[in-house]
């Protein structure tokens, strides 16, 4: 599992970063990206949250390209990601049946795809640990 990680990692954040970065459109053009990328009408009262939200996104995507370069950053930018991902995921299918969740899909499933692979990811740390715990070096 560590070889498949070690070599699958940068592509990872890089593209996935690049992916959740694109949320950065909310922050600066809100109107624009909730009436074509979310597909769903923009109401004025919600332009702080939708920045807001936008920002703290689009900014965990710039991090993850950042960690890609950066070995010490993977692991905590690996937490928040894998976090607030799975709960994208979440709402994105716990909201499925309603009309305004359509323009959801797309990032939903690119972040389950980054919670999948972060799994992995933590997995292959525990495995590592649980090997040099054992004494085994093999």
């Amino acid at each position: 599992m560590k070889r498949f990680i070690n070599m699958t990692l940068r592509p990872v954040l890089v593209v996935g970063g690049l992916g959740t970065s694109a949320a950065l459109v909310y922050a600066f053009a809100p109107q624009f990206a909730v009436a074509n990328i979310a597909k769903i009408d923009f109401i004025q009262e919600y332009t702080i949250f939708v920045q807001h939200w936008g920002i703290m996104v689009g900014l965990i995507g710039v991090m993850m390209v950042a960690a890609a370069f950066k070995p010490a950053w993977v692991f905590p930018i690996m937490i928040y990601a894998a976090l607030e991902k799975a709960f994208m995921v979440y709402l994105a299918m716990s909201n499925a049946s309603e009309s305004y969740s359509g323009g959801f899909w797309v990032p939903a499933t690119m972040d389950a795809f980054i919670v999948l692979y972060s799994l992995l990811y933590f997995w292959s740390l525990y495995e590592e640990r649980s090997e040099v715990g054992s004494g085994d070096t093999t």
